[in-house]
């Protein structure tokens, strides 16, 4: 698996030429022209980790042409969007710690398998979904430890292929125009266990949250009301 994952930093080190990353911001200021144009805006961001120091985080901001409420119902139903999402192969609900409520509030336990090149990769998150906290979702990579507990509870989770160190991020809406359009915001992070520089990890993060984003866009504004 370690040598797969070489060869997968060297095709990036290779995609990567041209590419320009926005600088570390210490919070990022939103501009909705560009926004209202089509446009993403990327921004890497610098942030304290108790016990862990500095880390870097890639955000991506897209403006959708549908209230949150329309978003929310798009981002809340994980085991469609294998269905539209690049890359993805499937997400799927293996397990419902807290239902989602009336208030739309809950957690579950959500198994992807990305399709990258020449290998797939098969992980378990922990999804908690905050609508009344600015429709937030938050999720992380589970441990072996949390793994091996839940398999003990005979609840079956998969063991995360070899290699990965995190997965991890958050994502919020806020209404504009009246109510009419929704800021998304969303910030993943994708960490490897073997020894590569940020900007890679950064780069396979920049480049997963942009085919997200643009795909969750076109999937929320071609519905019908």
């Amino acid at each position: 698996m370690k040598q797969v994952i070489r060869i997968i930093i060297a095709w990036l080190y290779f995609m990567m030429a041209g590419e320009v990353f926005a600088g570390i911001n210490d919070g990022f200021t939103i501009d909705m022209a560009t926004l209202k144009a089509g446009k993403l805006q990327i921004f890497t961001e610098e942030f304290k980790v108790e016990g862990e120091g500095k880390r870097k985080r890639v955000i991506g901001v897209i403006l959708i042409n549908k209230p949150p409420g329309d978003v929310w119902e798009v981002l809340k139903d994980w085991d469609s969007m294998g269905q539209y999402v690049p890359g993805l192969k499937y997400y799927k609900t293996i397990h419902t710690i807290t239902p989602i409520d009336d208030m739309n509030n809950g957690e579950t336990l959500i198994e992807g398998e990305l399709d990258v090149p020449i290998v797939t990769v098969t992980y378990t998150v922990n999804v908690t979904f905050r609508a009344s906290e600015n429709y937030r979702v938050e999720w992380h990579l589970l441990s072996e430890k949390q793994i091996q507990k839940y398999c003990d509870s005979n609840i079956p989770v998969k063991a995360n292929s070899s290699g990965l160190k995190s997965i991890e991020g958050f994502g919020y809406l806020e209404a504009v125009d009246d109510g009419l359009k929704t800021v998304y915001t969303y910030a993943p992070i994708v960490e490897i266990s073997i020894p590569i520089p940020g900007f890679v990890e950064r780069y396979i993060s920049k480049s997963s949250l942009k085919g997200y984003l643009n795909a969750v866009k076109k999937h929320v504004e071609s519905k019908e009301k």
